[in-house]
């Protein structure tokens, strides 16, 4: 069945020695996936935009692990600059990076522009992530075997025939909340394909890259689509959902377990319970994921100009 658990907590294993950067967990199942393999002796980097969330986490991480290797560094995910400044930061401190675990993200929120003018959730669960990994992939080429866990959602089946074409991606005319989550969403697959694709291709063989659904999760994730009192919400949080602690563990497995590697698990799609899951034809089609590459390569030189552009 696919509800069945085929990993849990107990089956991380010892990650001494390993440095992690999780966005997002300050809160939610990126705050979970830090806490569990900061238990494992993994050192963790909390990156997420809210300087005061973020220093707390690091503070119950710490207090839950006895974990001292945990810190806080800013994040702004809807800014390319505080990108570039983050990574900065990271490489002028460390010299490597074996987990990258691209968690945070919005969900169908309103219309909105980034600090760039791209779309709120193209530019969030997309763009940023895409130019995040870009920025640290060389150190993770240097650290392997390494992951890239980019977590997207079930929600991408929304998209297909629906999906914006990408030059239209950030528009405001005709923008659907929902449909737009599920294009960024199915995004996250065809970026992890390509990506998986072209480290192959360059022969480059020590990088796992997959892409998971972590399941429908009681979060803050949902706070766009029911009111925190409503009847709605508490129908939804209480029999629609699954724990944040249940919705951790399929980007726990790809970003920790020794099958990853032992079964060379790569450019894949996991769901519930760490499983390889079925993703629908718009995200498996191969001009898709090289039209979506390109287009972002495009957008981040239009949007900072001194990006070089990706290594591989």
């Amino acid at each position: 069945m696919i509800w069945t658990k085929h990993f849990e907590f107990a089956n991380i294993p010892d990650l001494t020695g390993k440095l992690a950067i999780i966005t997002g967990s300050n809160t939610g199942i990126g705050k979970v996936c830090a806490t569990e393999m900061a238990r494992k002796n993994c050192q963790i980097i909390v990156a997420s935009r809210s300087e005061d969330k973020g220093q707390a986490a690091v503070a119950d991480i710490k207090s839950a692990t006895g974990n001292e290797k945990v810190e806080y560094m800013k994040l702004d995910l809807l800014s390319l600059k505080s990108v570039k400044a983050f990574a900065e930061e990271f490489k002028a401190k460390y010299d490597k990076l074996n987990i990258l675990l691209n968690n945070a993200g919005v969900m169908m929120c309103p219309y909105g522009l980034s600090e760039d003018g791209i779309e709120t959730q193209f530019a969030t669960n997309h763009v940023a992530h895409y130019y995040l990994t870009m920025q640290l992939l060389p150190i993770l080429i240097k650290s392997g075997p390494s992951r890239i866990v980019n977590v997207s959602s079930m929600g991408h089946l929304f998209t297909s025939a629906f999906a914006p074409a990408l030059e239209k991606s950030s528009e405001q005319k005709g923008y659907n909340a929902t449909i737009q989550y599920g294009f960024t969403k199915a995004c996250n697959i065809l970026f992890t394909r390509e990506l998986a694709k072209r480290l192959e291709a360059k022969g480059i063989n020590n990088v796992y890259v997959n892409c998971n659904h972590p399941g429908i999760v009681s979060s803050e994730l949902s706070r766009h689509i029911v009111s925190q009192k409503s009847f709605l919400d508490k129908v939804y949080n209480n029999y629609m959902t699954i724990t944040t602690e249940n919705g951790s563990l399929t980007q726990l497995y790809l970003a920790t377990s020794p099958e990853v590697e032992s079964k060379s698990v790569k450019g894949q799609y996991y769901v519930p319970y760490a499983r390889p899951g079925w993703s629908n034809p718009y995200t498996r089609n191969q001009k898709n994921a090289a039209d979506l590459w390109d287009f972002t390569e495009k957008l981040l030189k239009e949007k900072m100009p001194d990006y070089q552009g990706a290594t591989i």
